[in-house]
């Protein structure tokens, strides 16, 4: 069947490698020039400034890419470089910016941190494609050191707000802490050594005063003792220095009764005292010696007299218009007595003072036992906000490092001693076409000719229905007879032949 369609076959084939030939030749010719752009890795080493913009190359490039890719950048550098000049008069700026956007390639060489890509523009000028494959490359490189520095910026920026909020945080914490502190001031858990020390020593005080109370007492009781001793005695002094009338003269009183002698009086006051005090106390000692001088004037009966007015202690006794004779005796008996009120009253003024301590010390300690009633309570609420605070401080401080680290990595970004783009190869004007591959359209033409008339013969030969042999019929058919084969020429030669004899 192909073999009777041979010409037809050719034909189809020969007429379409000439129209792809053809039409390979007619089309324009397209290239492509590529930048190799490196990402160049930090010159300052990680322990010591540690980058704040840490992201893989692809979501760098993606970032990068919608930048760049927008409508206002592309459209600027079609005018620079006069890009589309025929397709701008009949079709949109935003049909040309897509047309540019299929016309920009990127490919990633080497993904993670560390990386390269290639940048490449398509276009039917080689100086103009390797121009605008470079300024896009520009683009990129300068692109990328400004999001990484506004990145680095805006880290620094959020960390800065964030570092204000711990700070005013912070500040009421220790407002709180120092309120509490001065209104808890003495009952705070940091206190309590001090307040046990001084409830102990209030107590100590407390048993100090009391025993001052007991010793002023038992001073108060000795001392009216011996004040109403010595002004009994100083009485019979001062009754045995006065003028005797007769019945005195005849060894009574004015009350008819035998009078003591001065030493008896002593001596009867001195067994009283010994009943309380030993031998060597003071005031026995005092009282032996009076007696002893006592019983020396009454032998001698005589003594150095001055008349005086009369005493006012003595102003009740009986004979108040008799002037008294005062001795050395007498008068020291009255300084004595006069001493002992003064130790008297100086006795009951220390009770009152050591009973005011008393009562001022124990009001204390009743203060300082609630103090430290109160101290787990305190100790409690101490505990939350001094929890509270701390954790605070340490937000704020890590925060304040942070920033610090973040401040170091801004400035360490605008100095370019980051992670940032290189060109390594800049785009050069392409010396061959990058498309269209014209020997391959030409070859794809003739094979698809061939291909279209071996299908055009094949169809016209199976429209006739015919059997081209018997090796087509089934196996089981029989043959009766052959036909030879009977060509058009001889087939009308015989017909005429037939025509004429007729």
């Amino acid at each position: 069947m192909l073999w009777k369609q041979k010409f037809i076959a050719i034909a189809v084939c020969i007429v379409s490698a000439a129209a792809a030939i053809v039409i390979a030749t007619r089309l324009p010719a397209v290239y492509r020039a590529e930048v190799l752009v490196f990402v160049d890795s930090q010159k300052i080493p990680d322990r010591f400034v540690s980058s704040t913009v840490d992201e893989d190359l692809s979501d760098s490039l993606a970032l990068i890419s919608q930048e760049i890719m927008s409508r206002t950048r592309l459209l600027k550098i079609i005018h620079m470089f006069n890009l589309y000049s025929r397709e701008r008069t009949r079709k949109t700026e935003e049909e040309i910016v897509q047309r540019m956007q299929r016309d920009i390639s990127l490919k990633v060489e080497h993904g993670g941190k560390l990386g390269a890509f290639r940048l490449g523009y398509e276009g039917d000028n080689p100086q103009v494609v390797a121009a605008v494959a470079n300024q896009l490359a520009g683009l990129y490189v300068a692109e990328n050191l400004k999001s990484r520095e506004n990145q680095a910026q805006g880290t620094v920026d959020f960390l800065h707000t964030q570092l204000q909020e711990a700070k005013n945080n912070l500040d009421e914490q220790e407002a709180k802490v120092s309120e509490f502190k001065q209104k808890n001031n003495g009952i705070l858990p940091q206190q309590e050594n001090s307040l046990l020390s001084a409830l102990s020593n209030l107590r100590v005080q407390l048993q100090g005063c009391q025993d001052a109370i007991n010793r002023a007492e038992a001073d108060k009781v000795m001392l009216e003792t011996a004040l109403s001793s010595a002004e009994t005695f100083e009485s019979a002094i001062a009754q045995s220095l006065r003028p005797k009338t007769r019945g005195q003269a005849a060894g009574f009183d004015s009350s008819g009764r035998n009078p003591k002698a001065n030493s008896e009086i002593l001596e009867e006051r001195l067994e009283s005292l010994k009943a309380r005090y030993t031998a060597d106390h003071p005031e026995v000692q005092d009282l032996e010696q009076q007696i002893a001088r006592a019983k020396r004037e009454e032998e001698k009966e005589t003594a150095e007299a001055v008349r005086i007015p009369k005493s006012p202690k003595s102003s009740s006794d009986p004979g108040d218009d008799v002037a008294t004779v005062v001795t050395p005796d007498l008068l020291r008996e009255r300084e004595r007595i006069a001493t002992l009120r003064v130790r008297l009253s100086t006795a009951k003024r220390e009770i009152e003072n050591q009973k005011q301590s008393r009562d001022r010390i124990v009001s204390d300690i009743r203060t300082y036992e609630a103090r430290v009633n109160n101290l787990p309570l305190v100790e409690q609420q101490m505990a939350a906000l001094t929890r509270d605070y701390e954790n605070s401080k340490a937000n704020y401080k890590s925060l304040l490092e942070k920033e610090l680290a973040a401040g170091i990595a801004t400035d360490m970004e605008r100095s370019q001693k980051s992670e940032r783009f290189t060109i390594m190869d800049a785009a050069k004007a392409p010396e061959k076409p990058f498309k269209p591959k014209r020997p391959a359209i030409a070859a794809a033409g003739s094979i698809g000719g061939l291909v279209l008339g071996l299908l055009i013969g094949f169809g016209l030969e199976w429209r006739k229905r015919v059997l081209l042999g018997e090796w087509e019929l089934p196996s089981d058919v029989v043959v009766l007879g052959r036909v030879p084969v009977i060509r058009l020429d001889q087939a009308r030669a015989s017909h005429h032949a037939k025509a004429a004899l007729s």
